[in-house]
């Protein structure tokens, strides 16, 4: 998945150098995002790999695996929503900006 984003962020990046909608930051912010991602993926394999070291009866052990399933899932929401604005804000202004030059 992170390769996939990060050819998503790639193609954004070559409209923005034709119009300059968003900053270079904007666009080196995501980049930088995507290693957290990386981070993140490896978290949850451990979290899935655990799963079946976790005693179904212990209530405590799998409310913290549970736990720990919603602040990665809402992570990657977050780092998908990061891409989804960037990617929106090109969409919304690009045609113009692009027929206009």
């Amino acid at each position: 998945m992170e390769y996939k984003l990060r050819e998503v962020l790639s193609i954004l990046e070559k409209l923005n150098s034709k119009t300059d909608i968003v900053t270079k930051d904007d666009i080196d912010e995501q980049y930088d995002n995507l290693e957290d991602l990386k981070v993140l993926s490896s978290e949850l394999d451990k979290v899935l790999g655990g799963f079946n070291t976790v005693n179904l009866n212990d209530g405590n052990k799998v409310e913290e695996m549970l736990f720990e399933f919603h602040r990665i899932i809402t992570t990657f929401e977050w780092h998908f929503s990061e891409i989804s604005d960037l990617n929106t804000k090109i969409l919304k202004e690009y045609k113009d900006k692009f027929n206009n030059d």
